[in-house]
């Protein structure tokens, strides 16, 4: 240490006392515990500034909180060259770098078009000072997280002869150049492009890193190489640590600020993006812009003026209008750039800024001067405590969000007042325009800018999930809500708007009105007056003609009005497949009763609790010794011979008749019987929008008739004089089977479950090149088999179709062509006619497209509800906020993505997602990444909860080329993060239940409790393999564990980005290995690390 002058001591001593209030102090004296606080402590370097004429960092005491200490610093300055760590706001942006290594992201393209000629020695010269004057421009940024600062660096200054070169050429050199890669180790991190284009005016570009330049300092840049490039003197400047007063804030007071504020608070906001959301949408980006209305600019300044906004928070108020109109978000959380320059730092170039996350919740009813009075308080207080870098308030917050987005914030907001800013160049003024980089810092990020102009808004959108017309459309919508919303400050904020009619609905207001939907029973008496002796149904070779299938059915319901069942009354039929099924189901409707479908292979105890309290009677053939004895048991034989002499009129239904019961499965373990009328099925007949029925059609019939698939079979082709063909359970579960009763029977009309539709693709593709129409649905369909179905003969009309029980079979549906299936998954179509179908929020409101949101459906085909369950109806069978008075919608549970034209795709259901090691997984996305890999035919994934987790389970079907277990857990991990890779099981055949579906409950039965984990054994690593402990050691004193397990997921124990840089950058100095960012955070498992490591060292640790 130097020889410090007596009277530079003597008036640093007397600085401190009086600060103090002390009488004398020591060299160990410590500035806090002698009573100091952040106030004097920011005073104290103030005082300090005038003492020795020098730009002093404002939380010098805090470096340096003892006398000695202080005394040194003063004495001895920071030497250029000298190392020091990275303020977290450079440590952000750095580790961004590391994950993204050459990617313009962070780079400022400022292009200036000056009216002259560019004097590029001069510049050359300017630049050259303009570096020596400010030390962040000399700063360079190396592993593992250290800036050091260089005594001189040069600028890189090019200069390119553009003269008769096409415009489109100058643009593409200049952003080649503004987009090439600095390397951040080299300063400075700053260029410069002058472009002379002979008789035009000349352009200069200067890019410059974010990491040693924000949106201030580029004003304070273009102001000092103005004046450096004039000839005009300019004083030193010491340099400015940027972020450093993050410790004149309470930390621990902000900290516990930003844990209060964003408790529950949600982790990402449901964008209305129109591309399909990937593990890793990237960093590629785009920009819309558009200048700003000035009905927009005149309203915000009425509500800023009366709510003493500032600018930036009337912007903040346009943004978060805007979001809800978008997204229909109720909790919203967006990242504003918050400045930590201080007023003595004004004329410092450097990186000032880190995100502050900013919540406003926003209840029903809020208007919009309720939002901006909470915008004012709420970014007031952010402010307040901005102190806290964004990673530590991540990291508060705990393990939580989706790993494939940014943490917190994935919806920015900026705002640059740059009307008064511009770089004169001896004379020649030149306003700047920023260049974009072809990258997004966020998710969508809306930046205003006020110029000499007007007001500009710029959409920065990630290209991996908007496309360019979807991106007009959002930033397009943001402003209009923006407008609506400052128009009418004291009206309700608006939410999505109705989706237009055409693309939700199809309901024929007039139809019921008129009679327009004619019930079953009056269709099929019709067609038998029409053509009696055409073939109705057939069955094994025999046949019925309509006539006699209305006169067995005329019979039956005699026998039913004699037996005592009235209309409204509720006959249970468990009889199999064939013509005496079929004659029953259509005398109930002539007896005016509903009928309900039992499978008759089902265990006794399950008949008996789906018919008690349900059925009035039961309809059977021979003996049932099982059937509950309190119920009246009627004998369908005895009631066809008994043909009376006078038979009953059919009793004539209406519209809100029941007309069918089905039981479906229930969460409490008892069966949930749905209640449909005879409307819910008229609408399907004789056309249902894509399913129309000819009158020459031979359709099959091969659903369980317990499954609510087999409505659109039986009443489908009776409804419309086709003829019915039964074929036997063995027809549907075998694909040689299937195409014998195809062939044999000439069927036309073919309705298959999507698991064995499936299967048939798989064994027999070309079994249905004689079908007309195929209709499939129930679950995902794999639009690989779909592809191979379309080369294969296929059928002439293929459709999908969506629909739960309580809306009749068919709420939704899509044709299927080649088109279809390239590129991007098939969707479920739109609203069929009869049906509404709606993709609401949380709290009912529309989504916008691209947004998801459950599916809503109602309309002709809404079920009367649960039979005696009024409870569960009211909860399942909504009030129908878009239609008229009374009506319904009911909530299928079932999560869907809508499109601008009214088609849904299907997301997943409400309740399929499932927590594994602190992340969210969609068990249907594994099944799809599954489905993907060569020689998978289908997989259906479980989650399986175990004692202290929760693992994942897969089983696999495939043909010869189907590899392993081991294999395909292998594969996989290429397509997914470890976390979502399952333990696999290959099997010959997934069971099918009755219905033709995945039987998921046997599938899962069967499996062994001791599944092997996908990555091995799971526990400590081996005590003989001293890399593995070593690698351990590190990984535990990273995330301040004491264990670890190899499955053990860095991400969800806590471990953020700038956590996973220092580990790896402690495992670069212990084994000389560079494990690069980007791949551990694809699997960021102990496990991969090891492995990781193993691979490129040869000589492991031994201590």
């Amino acid at each position: 240490m130097t020889e410090r002058p007596d009277g530079l001591r003597e008036a640093v001593a007397g600085i401190w006392c009086a600060m103090l209030g002390v009488d004398h102090v020591s060299p160990e004296d410590d500035f806090f515990e002698a009573g100091g606080d952040s106030g004097l402590a920011v005073e104290t370097a103030i005082s300090l500034r005038a003492l020795t004429g020098t730009d002093l960092d404002l939380d010098l005491v805090y470096q340096h909180p003892e006398f000695g200490g202080l005394l040194s610093f003063l004495t001895d300055p920071r030497p250029a060259g000298e190392e020091r760590p990275l303020t977290p706001a450079e440590e952000r942006l750095w580790f961004a770098e590391r994950l993204h290594p050459g990617s313009p992201t962070y780079h400022i393209a400022a292009l200036y078009r000056v009216p002259g000629r560019v004097d590029v020695p001069r510049l050359r010269t300017a630049l050259d000072a303009l570096v020596a004057r400010h030390d962040a421009l000399r700063r360079g940024f190396e592993a593992p997280g250290r800036a050091v600062t260089s005594a001189a660096a040069t600028v890189e200054c090019r200069w390119l002869d553009a003269f008769g070169l096409p415009e489109t050429t100058v643009r593409e050199l200049i952003d080649e150049h503004a987009r090439r890669p600095f390397d951040l180790a080299n300063p400075p991190l700053l260029r410069a492009l002058a472009v002379d284009r002979g008789d035009e005016d000349d352009l200069l570009l200067l890019t410059v890193h974010h990491l040693v330049c924000d949106g201030a300092s580029l004003a304070v840049l273009e102001d000092d190489l103005g004046r450096l490039y004039s000839g005009a003197e300019v004083g030193p400047r010491a340099d400015a640590v940027a972020g450093t007063s993050s410790r004149l804030f309470d930390q621990d007071e902000s900290r516990a600020y930003w844990r209060r504020t964003l408790a529950g608070a949600p982790r990402g906001i449901a964008l209305p993006h129109d591309l399909p959301r990937t593990a890793s949408p990237g960093s590629a980006g785009a920009v819309h812009a558009l200048a700003c209305p000035e009905d927009l600019l005149a309203g915000m300044a009425d509500l800023a003026a009366g709510e003493r906004l500032s600018p930036f928070m009337t912007w903040i108020v346009a943004y978060v209008a805007g979001l809800v109109s978008l997204t229909g978000e109720r909790d919203v959380v967006i990242g504003i750039a918050a400045s930590s320059r201080t007023p003595e730092q004004r004329g410092e170039i450097g990186m000032f800024v880190d995100p502050v996350p900013l919540r406003l919740l926003l209840p029903d009813g809020t208007t919009t001067r309720d939002l901006a009075r909470q915008v004012r308080r709420a970014t007031a207080e952010a402010l307040a405590h901005r102190g806290v870098p964004f990673q530590t308030v991540v990291e508060d917050l705990g393990p939580g969000g989706d790993p494939a987005r940014a943490p917190l914030v994935q919806a920015g907001l900026t705002y640059l007042d740059a009307a008064g800013t511009a770089l004169r160049l001896d004379g020649l003024v030149a306003h700047r325009e920023l260049l974009p980089t072809g990258t997004a810092k966020y998710e969508l990020l809306w930046s205003v800018t006020r110029g000499p102009d007007g007001t500009t808004t710029e959409f920065e959108y990630l290209t991996g999930l908007f496309s360019a017309e979807k991106a007009v459309d959002v930033h397009t919508g943001l402003v209009d809500a923006a407008r609506a919303a400052f128009a009418r400050p004291d009206a309700p904020l608006s939410l999505p708007g109705r989706p237009p009619t055409a693309a939700t609905s199809h309901t024929d207001p007039d139809r019921a009105a008129t009679g327009g939907l004619r019930p079953i029973p009056e269709l099929v008496r019709l067609r038998a007056a029409q053509r009696p002796d055409a073939p109705a149904v057939r069955h094994r070779g025999v046949e019925l003609t309509y006539r006699q299938l209305d006169e067995r059915a005329v019979a039956i319901a005699t026998g039913l009005r004699a037996a005592g069942l009235r209309r409204g009354g509720v006959v249970a039929v468990p009889l199999p497949r064939g013509i005496d099924s079929v004659c029953a189901y259509l005398g109930i409707f002539y007896a005016g009763c509903a009928y309900l479908p039992l499978d008759p292979d089902q265990p006794p105890d399950r008949v008996r609790t789906a018919l008690l309290g349900v059925a009035d009677a039961v309809l059977v053939t021979g003996s049932h010794p099982s059937l509950p004895p309190e119920l009246r048991v009627l004998d369908l034989e005895d009631l066809l011979r008994a043909r009376r002499a006078d038979p009953a009129v059919p009793v004539r239904v209406v519209g809100e008749d029941p007309a069918y019961l089905i039981s479906t499965s229930g969460s409490t373990g008892r069966p949930k019987t749905v209640v449909v009328p005879h409307r819910g099925i008229s609408r399907l007949v004789p056309d249902a929008e894509g399913i129309v029925y000819h009158s020459d059609d031979r359709v099959a019939h091969l659903c369980n008739p317990a499954f609510d698939a087999s409505i659109l079979e039986l009443w489908g082709a009776l409804g419309s004089g086709a003829v019915l063909v039964v074929g036997d359970k063995e027809d549907a579960l075998s694909p040689a089977r299937l195409r014998a009763f195809l062939d044999e029977e000439r069927v036309t009309v073919l309705g298959l479950p999507t698991a064995l539709l499936h299967t048939v693709i798989d064994f027999a593709p070309d079994a249905m090149s004689g079908v007309r129409l195929l209709i499939f649905g129930g679950e995902k369909a794999d639009e690989q088999r779909l592809t191979r179905l379309m080369a294969h003969q296929p059928p002439a009309r293929v459709v999908n179709v969506y629909g739960p029980t309580e809306n009749t079979t068919v709420s939704t549906l899509q044709r299927v062509t080649p088109a279809d299936l390239d590129p991007g998954p098939l969707s479920i179509g739109r609203a069929v006619s009869g049906s509404t179908a709606y993709a609401l929020g949380l709290h009912g409101e529309p989504v916008a497209a691209g947004v998801e949101g459950e599916l809503y459906v109602g309309g002709e085909g809404l079920a009367l509800g649960y039979h005696g369950n009024p409870a569960l109806t009211a909860a399942s069978f909504v009030p129908d906020p878009f239609g008229p008075a009374g009506g319904r919608l009911y909530r299928t549970g079932d999560r869907v993505r809508p499109t601008a034209d009214g088609t849904f795709h299907f997301v997943g259901r409400t309740d399929d997602q499932v927590k594994v090691r602190g992340f969210r997984v969609e068990l249907g996305e594994i099944e799809l990444a599954l489905r993907s890999l060569p020689g998978v035919t289908d997989a259906v994934v479980f989650a399986r909860a175990t004692a202290d987790s929760t693992e994942l389970l897969a089983c696999v079907t495939g043909g010869a080329d189907l590899a392993d277990a081991a294999g395909i857990g292998e594969a996989l991990r290429t397509r997914l993060p470890g976390y979502m890779v399952p333990a696999v099981v290959v099997t010959d055949r997934l069971p099918l239940n009755a219905n033709g579906k995945v039987d998921r409950a046997a599938l899962l039965a069967s499996l062994p409790e001791d599944l092997p984990s996908p990555h091995g054994e799971t526990g400590p690593p081996p005590e003989d393999d001293p890399l593995a402990e070593a690698v351990t050691a590190l990984w535990c004193e990273s995330l301040g564990t004491a264990d670890a397990r190899p499955d053990d997921s860095f991400v969800a124990l806590g471990g953020h980005s700038i956590k996973a840089l220092k580990l790896l950058a402690r495992v670069d100095e212990s084994f000389g290995v560079e494990v690069d960012l980007a791949d551990f955070l694809a699997e960021p498992t102990l496990r991969a690390l090891v492995t990781a490591v193993a691979r490129d060292t040869e000589n492991a640790p031994t201590g």
